[in-house]
């Protein structure tokens, strides 16, 4: 029987580049993340990136990955299709609002994040995150 942990907000609308909420995910073996932007236009582009780790405090995950910050980007499966979506790419959004469903490959981690990379329209746009955390 599975295990729900209720819903956890990772970015709330962020209309910055930078990391969301970290999330201490050591209890758990599967998270389902939701990602949506919202107040897309023609020519927008927001691109999320997740990243993970293993570390036992928390990493600073807008800083330089190093071995005394040790984090990275992670792969994602989205749920749409069963592609993989690589960690160092993830999920682009253009031109339009929609919402994207993935499972993360978390085996090992401790914490994870979303991280905005890319924003083009700081004023407009958002991006939002939340994960159901769960065990079988």
């Amino acid at each position: 029987m599975r295990q729900f942990q209720s819903e956890i907000k990772v970015l709330d609308a962020v209309q910055a580049t930078g990391a969301g909420n970290k999330i201490l995910i050591s209890d758990f073996r599967h998270i389902d993340l939701s990602v949506a932007a919202a107040g897309m236009g023609a020519g927008d582009t927001i691109v999320v990136k997740i990243q993970g780790s293993s570390a036992l405090e928390a990493p600073d995950f807008d800083a330089a990955k190093t071995i005394s910050n040790e984090c990275d980007y992670i792969q994602a499966i989205d749920q749409e299709d069963g592609s993989a979506i690589d960690g160092d790419v993830g999920i682009t959004f253009s031109a339009s609002n929609d919402l994207r469903k993935v499972t993360l490959n978390v085996d090992g981690l401790r914490w994870f994040t979303v991280n905005v990379t890319t924003i083009s329209d700081t004023t407009n746009t958002s991006a939002s995150a939340k994960a159901t955390l769960y065990n079988d």
